[in-house]
């Protein structure tokens, strides 16, 4: 999802190409990791990784590929994994093949919630999408989730039919996991699913609010994947690095020695002097504009994106000045929300975001 924020296809390119030389042998996508680079150029995530691996000859070994997609019914399905197939330009059923490269196909349904989750049921795709394994369409069936979707998460794992799932779990948000009610993470794996870890780091507006949270507490960004890793009942990773400097280091993470209980407990302490205050911020992930665009042009997403930062600088003794100038050149503030509250169930963290609007516009431009 991160190639759409990188400044070239060049950069993009750069990122896939050494991947791909290091052996990694999945990579995560979605018809939906779509938009604007900072070249004003187009980007489309499906079309950059299916290039990637179609130009190469010397993989030896069949490439894991995960599309995600909002097929919640079957006209929806249908259209979503067309597109994403012509996309990233996979030929076949059963051998599927991008280029003369080997892959796997596995298709997610996009970030399921209870109101999704209901649909998904009653529309026919949980057949159809078994259907299209057994002919041979994709290879395994997923899905993917967040925090506030539990009771979905545990029905989707209840049905039997599900082989991969992603979930958000990091060191200062453990409730899928050991602090949930039930460790849905110890769940999916029991079951039998494998469990892909995102926002291992939090999320994308994470790494400027991080920038102050390393003057309150003692965890960098590798101890934050290696507490991802060390979790036995995590399969995989997915660490979301944007550049060829970043996944080197977390590929030395990753090949490195996991930590021990003593070392686990210590961290999980650290992380909680802060853990409540990173609840209810804005992670600037642009789920919400995957399928939503605001109707008086607000950007919101930068918005509360300013006014977390805000939140966590305050919080650890930094002045915040800066951001108020950043939020007073935008074209349309946070005054023009309507609270029509249309953007509410895009919000995959379920943050209550025309009333974030609404304090973010006293403190910046009271």
């Amino acid at each position: 999802m991160n190639l759409r924020r990188l400044d070239t296809i060049g950069e993009a390119e750069e990122i896939l190409d050494y991947v791909l030389d290091q052996g990694i042998n999945l990579i995560d996508t979605a018809r939906a990791y779509n938009g604007t680079n900072g070249s004003g150029q187009q980007v489309e995530s499906e079309v950059l990784v299916g290039k990637a691996i179609g130009r190469r000859t010397d993989l030896d070994e069949p490439i894991v590929v995960v599309t995600k997609g909002h097929g919640y019914t079957l006209d929806e399905l249908d259209k979503d994994l067309s597109t994403s197939l012509n996309k990233l330009g996979i030929q076949g059923r059963g051998d599927l093949r991008i280029g003369s490269s080997a892959v796997r196909l596995v298709y997610f349904f996009h970030g399921i919630n209870d109101d999704r989750w209901q649909t998904i049921r009653g529309s026919g795709v949980l057949d159809k999408i078994q259907e299209l394994k057994a002919d041979g369409v994709i290879s395994h069936i997923g899905f993917s989730s967040h925090y506030g979707d539990k009771d979905a998460i545990k029905a989707a794992v209840d049905t039997g039919i599900f082989e991969v799932v992603e979930l958000p779990y990091n060191i200062f948000n453990r409730s899928l996991g050991e602090d949930g009610e039930l460790d849905l993470l110890r769940y999916c794996s029991e079951a039998g699913l494998g469990i892909i870890n995102m926002k291992a780091f939090g999320g994308n507006g994470m790494v400027p609010i991080f920038d102050s949270l390393q003057s309150y507490v003692n965890i960098d960004h590798q101890t934050m994947l290696n507490f991802c890793l060390t979790n036995p009942h995590i399969a995989t990773v997915d660490a979301g690095a944007q550049y060829v400097s970043e996944f080197s280091a977390d590929i030395e993470t990753a090949v490195g020695e996991r930590f021990g209980p003593e070392e686990m407990a210590a961290l999980t302490k650290e992380a909680d002097k802060i853990s409540d205050d990173l609840k209810d911020i804005c992670r600037e992930c642009l789920h919400c504009l995957e399928k939503f665009s605001c109707r008086e042009g607000i950007d919101f997403p930068r918005i509360l994106a300013l006014y977390s930062r805000h939140m966590i600088g305050r919080k650890v003794g930094k002045d915040t000045g800066e951001l108020a100038a950043e939020y007073r050149q935008l074209a349309v503030d946070a005054e023009a929300c309507t609270e029509c509250r249309e953007c509410i169930p895009w919000c995959e963290y379920d943050l209550d975001i025309p009333n974030m609007l609404k304090e973010a516009h006293r403190v910046f431009a009271g």
